[in-house]
């Protein structure tokens, strides 16, 4: 269990697969309905109101050209035209796995600065580490 702002959080696997299953029954009539629809990692309060995280654990891309952090292009796309129609702002959080560095920024921000864009099955967008903020765990 965990505190969280309003009351204890349960996390028992029981429980997050009964909220699994109900979360699939849903995404299953929203797409045969047609209806567009995204999952967010998290929606977290912060002292600037509410922010929508994008989470990733991934180990870092290499060079060329940088060392960095991403995701789908898709995923960039559809956080960001969220931020737009309501005013949240879009965070992507990358938690290396090799060195357990958390690196964190504004999607804004980043789409706005140096970029790659992978290519193969799963492209992806990937910005520099130095685009990013650490983020303190203490």
């Amino acid at each position: 269990m965990m505190a969280g702002r309003f009351g204890v959080m349960r996390f028992d696997a029981e429980t997050m697969a009964q909220g699994l299953k109900g979360e699939s029954i849903v995404r299953d009539i929203l797409a045969k309905k047609h209806i567009h629809y995204f999952q967010a990692d998290l929606i977290v309060e912060t002292n600037h109101g509410y922010e929508i995280w994008e989470v990733k654990h991934q180990e870092p891309f290499e060079p060329p050209p940088f060392y960095g952090h991403g995701l789908p292009k898709w995923q960039m796309d559809a956080r960001l035209k969220f931020q737009r129609e309501t005013g949240i702002r879009a965070v992507l959080v990358a938690v290396d796995s090799v060195s357990n560095t958390i690196y964190w920024q504004y999607m804004d921000k980043l789409i706005e600065g140096l970029s790659f864009q992978t290519q193969g099955n799963r492209p992806r967008i990937i910005f520099p580490l130095e685009a990013y903020n650490i983020y303190d765990v203490e």
